[in-house]
């Protein structure tokens, strides 16, 4: 990755949805393509935009998904009623609805 050697400014328009185009010749000066991603931060009244060298792997996961693992995450039912009576009689838990 190359880094500019000099300031270089441009006037850049927002699009809808706040999307902003960067110079092709600050893409290619920077390494940054299209699908990579790049780091945003704020530093006082100033937006930082930095090329990633090494990207953070992340999965975006369905509705579908996040429902399933929200029902493989609750307990069995008697269990849960063993416990909420152990939290109760310990005045941990007060269980609002029987």
């Amino acid at each position: 990755m190359q880094i500019a050697t000099n300031n270089q400014e441009e006037w850049l328009k927002i699009l809808s949805k706040g999307m902003v185009t960067l110079p092709i010749s600050w893409r290619k000066e920077l390494g940054i393509e299209e699908g990579k991603m790049v780091r945003a931060k704020i530093i006082d009244n100033q937006i930082i935009i930095e090329p990633i060298e090494k990207p953070v792997l992340y999965r975006t996961y369905s509705q579908k998904e996040l429902q399933q693992f929200l029902k493989d995450d609750q307990l069995p039912k008697k269990l849960a009623k063993r416990l909420a009576k152990k939290l109760e009689k310990h005045k941990l838990f007060h269980q609002v609805n029987s």
